[in-house]
C-alpha cells in the first residue's frame, strides 16, 4: 500500500515518466535534440566543429525532406481531386463497356455488338429482363467473321414496347457453351461513380467498373435531337397575334 502510494506521488511529481515516446519525429523534435545536445555536452569534451558541421548539414537534410514531404502531400491532394472530379464527369455519359446489361432508354435499345474470329451458324440473340422472363429471341442467322451489330427495337415477342430499363442478353452459338462465346460490348450510361481508394463507374446501375474497363465514350445523339428540337420551337414565330 505504502508503495502504491509512493508510485502515485512520483508519477504526480515527475509526469515525464508516463510519457508515450514518439515514432516518428517531426522538424521541431530534431532542432529540439540538438539544442539539448549542445546544452548538455561535456564541457571538458565539447563537440567539435566538424561535428557540429556535419549535424548542422544533417539537420539541413531533414529540414528539405519534411519540406519536400509536404509538398509531395499537397500534390497528391491535388491529383486525387482532380482525378475524381474527371471522374465525375463521366456521370451521365454512354459508353461501351463489356458485359451483359443492354439499356432500353426513351423506347430505344442503346446497342450491343459482339465480334466473332470465325464463321458462325445458325446465331442467336436471347433477351431477358432482370428477373429472367425471356423478352425476345433474334435470329442473325449464319455470320462471317468480323464485328456485329444487334439490332433490337426494344419490342418483345408480341411486337410490343418494352419498359425502359437493363435487359440481360445472351449470344447463343449452336455447338459453344457459353464460356466460348464472345463477350458482348454492350453501349450504357453511367449512372453513378464510387470514390474512394479504388474508384469506380456504375454503369446502368448494375455493373460496377474501374476506369481502365471503359473501352470507348460514346456521342449521345439523343441530346442533341432534344436542343435542336427546343431551339425551332423558340424560333417559331408566333403568328396567333398578327392582325
Amino acid at each position: 500500500m505504502i508503495n502504491h502510494l509512493g508510485d502515485i506521488q512520483n508519477n504526480r511529481q515527475f509526469p515525464e515518466l508516463n510519457r508515450v515516446p514518439k515514432k516518428i519525429l517531426s522538424r521541431e523534435d530534431f532542432m529540439l535534440l540538438f539544442v539539448k545536445q549542445l546544452q548538455f555536452q561535456d564541457p571538458m569534451h565539447p563537440i567539435e566543429n566538424h561535428e557540429m558541421a556535419m549535424q548542422l548539414a544533417l539537420f539541413n537534410q531533414v529540414d528539405q525532406l519534411f519540406d519536400l514531404n509536404q509538398k509531395f502531400d499537397k500534390f497528391l491532394d491535388t491529383s486525387r481531386g482532380f482525378y475524381l472530379s474527371n471522374l465525375a464527369s463521366f456521370v451521365g455519359k454512354l459508353v461501351k463497356v463489356k458485359g451483359e446489361y443492354g439499356r432500353v432508354e426513351g423506347g430505344k435499345f442503346l446497342g450491343a455488338e459482339f465480334e466473332l474470329k470465325e464463321p458462325a451458324r445458325g446465331v442467336e440473340v436471347v433477351i431477358k429482363d432482370e428477373k429472367g422472363a425471356l423478352v425476345k429471341r433474334l435470329s442473325l442467322g449464319d455470320l462471317l467473321p468480323g464485328k456485329h451489330a444487334i439490332a433490337w427495337d426494344a419490342t418483345d415477342e408480341n411486337g410490343n414496347p418494352v419498359p425502359d430499363g437493363n435487359y440481360l442478353i445472351h449470344l447463343v452459338i449452336p455447338g459453344k457453351n457459353p464460356q466460348e462465346t464472345p463477350p458482348l460490348s454492350v453501349t450504357g450510361r453511367v449512372t453513378g461513380a464510387v470514390l474512394g481508394d479504388e474508384p469506380q463507374l456504375v454503369v446502368n446501375g448494375e455493373m460496377f467498373l474501374k476506369p481502365s474497363e471503359i473501352n470507348e465514350l460514346v456521342m449521345d445523339n439523343s441530346n442533341q435531337v432534344e436542343n435542336q428540337e427546343i431551339q425551332g420551337e423558340e424560333n417559331t414565330p408566333n403568328n396567333g397575334g398578327a392582325s
